[in-house]
């Protein structure tokens, strides 16, 4: 721990490219001492995806660096909605539902970062706990009056709000007060002096310094981390299935495996930054490689990632799966690919077990697959919209489906085992 402790978080996070903005310009200095910090996570669902990794990688570093982490599930507030990079308001959820919400990401988030009474050891906060009891006389006193509208109309997650068709209601317009009086309370009760979030945070970040400040005297500062994108600039996190959910029942070990496996050659050295903690020396040997070399350090990064947040066992059967059904043996019979147990009455048409499997979202996109000629039953194409399958397709007991080179589904013939 003595030598975790030495290391600077600025340093650390700015090697590995995870620094986007700050309000302090001494802010490595102030790292040089142990400090609280907070990161905050709405729990509009109850499942984090992969594009919360890089918070929670910070989050896990701040504890590594022999910093004080608090993990705030907005309890409160996600019963409101931020409207920072969104162009219209999210659907409104239950008081039961974010309740729920926030256990699982907290036990998500628990899997990377140690919580625990320790110094450098996370604590979880619920922001719903000193919110909710808020008076609206009390807000409008305390926090209102020390609030510039004018400048809230300045910050770009706003203006972009009001220059979209659905505008911005006044109940996200309030999520800003909400955040920034987050990060004063913290600072009082809890003496944090950071807070961290992504680049789209920024705006709300600067309004709970300037809150803090004024409320409490306080130096309070804000690091941001960038948005990390695709190398093609696309949005980071999804697969032709929809989002990477670090929940295993949304997306298998397999599944999330194969997600950090097939990243494009441009990724693999940020991704290898961003999302492991292998040291730094490591790191840059895998991003300078080449051909087979690379596709070895492809297969490091999806075993590292897989292992942080599914554990060895699942990451181990995950990268021997995937070895076998895309090596030369051509295996595909491993338990943590994709697969079901189908009836044989339940075969038929290839483009309705697409769908089953979930490789394509709708009839009509397993049409499109289908005509543009990236399906194949075992190593046959399908060139017809109407192809069906029987027994016949399925000579070992299971019938393959696949889609492009990388993705593959099992139906497993009932009382073929």
């Amino acid at each position: 721990m003595t030598q975790a402790v030495a290391m600077n978080l600025y340093d650390v996070l700015s090697e590995r490219g995870l620094v986007a903005q700050s309000t302090d310009a001494e802010i490595r200095k102030r790292l040089e001492q142990p400090v609280t910090a907070y990161i905050g996570f709405d729990p509009t669902a109850d499942s984090l995806h992969v594009g919360s990794l890089v918070p929670i990688m910070v989050l896990a570093w701040l504890s590594r660096c022999g910093h004080k982490p608090l993990v705030l599930v907005g309890g409160a507030t996600g019963l409101v909605g931020d409207p920072s990079g969104k162009t219209e308001s999210r659907k409104m959820l239950t008081r039961e539902q974010i309740n729920a919400n926030a256990e699982a990401i907290a036990a998500q988030i628990g899997r990377v970062v140690p919580f625990g009474d320790g110094p450098d050891e996370a604590t979880l906060v619920n922001n719903a706990d000193w919110l909710e009891p808020l008076t609206w006389i009390e807000l409008l006193r305390d926090v209102g009056s020390r609030v510039s509208v004018n400048r809230m109309l300045s910050m770009e997650s706003v203006k972009g709000r009001i220059d979209s068709e659905s505008g911005i209601s006044y109940l996200e317009f309030s999520y800003m007060i909400m955040q920034a009086y987050d990060f004063a309370h913290l600072n009082r009760t809890h003496g944090c002096t950071v807070q961290m979030g992504g680049q789209d945070q920024w705006g709300n970040i600067v309004m709970g310094v300037e809150l803090g400040r004024k409320l409490h005297d306080a130096e309070l500062a804000g690091l941001t981390m960038p948005l990390i994108t695709k190398p093609d600039g696309g949005k980071f996190g999804k697969s032709e299935k929809g989002n990477v959910w670090l929940d295993a029942e949304r997306t298998s070990p397999y599944e999330f495996y194969q997600f950090w496996r097939n990243t494009p050659d441009a990724g693999v050295g940020p991704y290898l930054r961003y999302f492991t903690f292998l040291p730094m020396e490591r790191v840059r040997e895998l991003e300078t490689a080449e051909g087979r070399e690379l596709n070895a350090a492809k297969e490091v990064l999806a075993y590292e990632v897989t292992k942080l947040i599914h554990g060895e066992a699942a990451a181990e059967q995950a990268q021997a799966d995937s070895r076998k059904a895309f090596g030369a043996s051509q295996d595909v019979t491993g338990d943590s690919i994709p697969h079901e147990t189908i009836e044989t009455g339940d075969l038929g048409l290839v483009r309705d077990l697409l769908v089953r499997s979930g490789m394509a979202k709708s009839n009509g996109e397993a049409k499109k697959l289908i005509q543009g000629g990236g399906v194949r039953v075992g190593e046959s194409k399908v060139a017809d919209i109407n192809h069906t399958v029987g027994v016949d397709d399925a000579p070992n007991g299971y019938l393959l489906l696949r889609v492009g080179k990388k993705r593959l589904y099992r139906f497993d013939l009932s009382g073929s085992a």
